[in-house]
């Protein structure tokens, strides 16, 4: 097996070429480094104090985040690969006065601002004009030239809407007015989105960190190891747990490929899995992390915000979708790997369970404390707060754990790092949902696909997996689900679609463009470890995730898969039938049953799977016919070849 230390700092190079977020300096000078640790630990402090002890008003806050934020982008992140890789550049020095500046302008006139009925001066637009720019100059540099395009494109739409023909045209704004709505109000920069990313998501980011640092990634890799490393094919089936239990602290598909893949891809290798197969079974389950619970990523606390509904619900409503997911690629890993014949882990390299548990154990306990809090109806930020006074206090239940001082300031540093990109991301999708709002564009699109669907729910429902699938290529995903949200939401809603159900639909397609070729950054990344192309990576691993691509449409016909039912018969009636829909699909995609099966059978299996996967008594007793009938005929067959010698 390849040297474990290379292949983490191969996973890390190749994330910094597949992923414009992750190309920071990261080999900073001494001064400039001790510059970054001191921001990002006032940075971290003054949202774990304020999580508690209450934050500054709403506009304020916000404008501090960003403040913190757009300094830390230019102090990380070369204007150009031409700029200097170890310090930042004059320019970069006068973009961090200006940030200082705007944020401190903002912080201090709002309440003049007030006072003066909302009525701006011409420095108020000044001002707005500078933070305009930077937020378009940060998103630039964190999260690329997509982004950056959409931003732009929607800014242009709001000023020469009247020049636009047909249905898309509208009055248009003077430049006066869009620097108004983009700064002097709660619906652009200063949005919703910015909103979150202030709040939420930096305490769980660090809570995310803390309990990395503290074990409980090495817990779960070893459980995973244990549970699955003996089976046929383990290393993917430790992939697949490892991924869903990483995935309860943490939310980026990337960073996941980039870290366990660096462990696991090499063992799939080793046992006998393709060099392709064995990325794509990592960016897939990978990619899965986002949709599992309790912290899901960032999807949960944005969906929470638009729904307006306790954040322990969404993480309870995803447990069964996320559990098909995952259900699925173990599913056609396993049928792989006995059709390659492969075996498990020799037993010396399971590792011992309980002594890890020994170890580590104890550091479970902050996540069961976060869980009950919150459905203790105790708001996130609370839950977040006492959840990392209890993880950091568990910590120094043995040394090894001990998150002294030495571990505690790499901690900030990373996670004001990570805070970058989702921070810029949110903030530039802030100028796209202040245009749609302004224009009305959101449902005059809404009006208009619900026209060329005729009415039809099912075409409704793959025109929004399109526009959120085709948005997510290059975008982060919390971006993607506020735009994609935004679009297609009051589209769901006109079809009478619930909101619950309509936006856990959106958010797994945008998950899900992680890995739906072409642009697929998890099998980007996935395809850079294993040493296979992106193409065969991404397709393998498209295929693997298609459970994905396919629950979400009975989100919308079978409110129980997200436990929406008075009955709780039904709902486990739901779940049995659509785990063994999934085992079917599995099947069909994998062509392989006992011995190869032909394209026939893999049909009729593949139907089978969609029939019983849907709700109804009717579907569900024709895909057991069905899915019975076959499995008569293999058997059948296999016995007929054992008697004849050939088995």
């Amino acid at each position: 097996m390849e040297n474990q230390a290379d292949m983490e700092k191969q996973g890390e190079q190749v994330l910094r070429e597949a992923s414009q977020e992750s190309r920071y300096r990261n080999n900073m000078e001494g001064s400039w480094k001790y510059a970054i640790l001191i921001l990002s630990c006032v940075f971290v402090l003054y949202h774990i104090v304020t999580s508690r002890f209450g934050m500054p008003p709403l506009f304020k806050h916000r404008a501090i985040h960003l403040g913190f934020i757009l300094c830390l982008t230019w102090l990380y992140y070369p204007a150009t690969k031409r700029s200097p890789q170890n310090r930042p550049s004059y320019p970069d020095m006068a973009l961090i006065i200006a940030s200082i500046a705007m944020a401190a302008y903002t912080v201090f006139n709002v309440d003049d601002f007030a006072l003066r009925g909302g009525v701006a001066m011409t420095r108020d637009y000044v001002f707005g004009a500078m933070a305009i720019l930077l937020v378009l100059e940060a998103c630039r540099r964190v999260a690329g030239k997509g982004l950056l395009l959409l931003a732009v494109i929607f800014l242009l739409y709001a000023w020469l809407g009247r020049y636009i023909p047909g249905v898309l045209s509208h009055r248009g704004y003077s430049i006066q007015r869009i620097i108004y709505q983009m700064y002097l109000t709660t619906e652009g920069i200063y949005g919703m989105p910015i909103g979150i990313a202030s709040t939420y998501l930096v305490l769980f980011i660090v809570f995310s960190s803390m309990l990395e640092k503290s074990g409980l990634g090495t817990l779960f890799n070893d459980v995973a190891m244990a549970w699955g490393g003996r089976h046929a094919g383990g290393p993917a089936k430790v992939a697949v747990i490892g991924s869903a239990l990483v995935g309860m602290i943490s939310g980026s598909a990337a960073t996941n490929v980039a870290t366990s893949g660096a462990f696991t891809i090499p063992l799939m290798k080793k046992v006998g899995y393709k060099a392709y197969f064995a990325g794509a079974v990592e960016a897939a389950a990978s990619t899965g992390g986002q949709i599992m619970p309790p912290i899901m990523g960032t999807g949960a606390f944005i969906m929470a915000e638009f729904l307006g509904i306790p954040y322990i619900r969404i993480a309870t409503v995803a447990i069964i979708p996320a559990a098909l997911y995952f259900a699925a690629v173990y599913f056609q890993v396993d049928i792989r790997a006995r059709k390659l014949g492969l075996i498990g882990l020799p037993e010396d390299q399971i590792p011992k369970v309980w002594s890890t548990l020994k170890s580590y154990g104890h550091m479970f306990i902050p996540i069961v404390v976060l869980v009950w809090l919150l459905m203790e109806q105790f708001t996130p930020l609370y839950a977040a707060f006492y959840s990392l006074l209890v993880t950091w206090g568990l910590s120094f239940v043995r040394k090894d754990t001990k998150l002294g001082l030495s571990k505690l300031l790499p901690m900030a540093v990373s996670s004001a790092r990570s805070c970058i990109s989702l921070s810029v991301a949110m903030a530039s999708a802030g100028f796209i949902v202040a245009v749609l709002s302004m224009t009305g564009i959101g449902i005059i699109l809404a009006d208009n696909i619900v026209v060329l669907s005729h009415g039809y729910l099912f075409v409704t429902l793959v025109l929004c997996m399109v526009v959120a699938i085709i948005l997510g290529m290059g975008l982060p995903t919390s971006a993607c689900y506020i735009i994609a949200a935004s679009i297609a939401i009051p589209i769901l809603r006109e079809m009478k679609v619930p909101a619950l159900q309509a936006h856990m639909f959106v958010f797994y397609y945008s998950c899900l463009s992680t890995v739906t070729p072409p642009v697929a950054l998890a099998s980007y990344v996935a395809a850079g470890l294993s040493g296979s192309s992106t193409n065969e990576v991404g397709w393998a691993a498209f295929k693997l995730a298609l459970a994905g691509f396919i629950v979400p449409f009975f989100f919308i016909y079978s409110p129980a898969i997200l436990l929406e039912s008075d009955s709780s018969l039904f709902i486990a009636w739901a779940c049995a039938t659509g785990l063994l829909g999934t085992a079917l699909l599995s099947v069909s995609v994998e062509g392989y049953l006992y011995f190869p099966i032909s394209a026939i059978l893999r049909i009729i299996f593949f139907i089978a799977a969609l029939l019983l996967i849907a709700p109804g008594v009717a579907t569900d007793a024709a895909g057991f016919v069905l899915s019975g009938l076959c499995f008569a005929y293999i058997i059948s067959v296999k016995n007929k070849r054992t008697i004849g010698g050939t088995v």
